[in-house]
């Protein structure tokens, strides 16, 4: 695992998974399907990922197919940082 991905994986686990639900994530955690991400839990990766990692994701990438798991939000931030 790329130290981005345990880096989002440990955000997630840390700040999105509600007390006492029993979920274990990983890079390939269906994030959508799951309901970890909802509007307010995605404003706060978007602000994780542009405070803490330093990439902002701009109004284009706000798309779902971008936040599907950890490995797609990883290729997504990739890309970003290579334009």
């Amino acid at each position: 695992m790329t130290e981005l991905a345990q880096r989002l994986v440990d955000f997630i686990q840390e700040n999105l998974v509600e007390d006492g639900d029993d979920v274990k994530v990983d890079e390939t955690t269906p994030l959508l399907v799951s309901g970890l991400l909802d509007s307010l839990r995605t404003a706060r990766l978007l602000n994780f990922l542009r405070k803490d990692v330093g990439v902002k994701i701009p109004a284009a990438k706000l798309d779902p197919g971008n936040f599907r798991d950890v490995l797609t939000i990883v290729a997504m931030v990739r890309e970003l940082e290579s334009v």
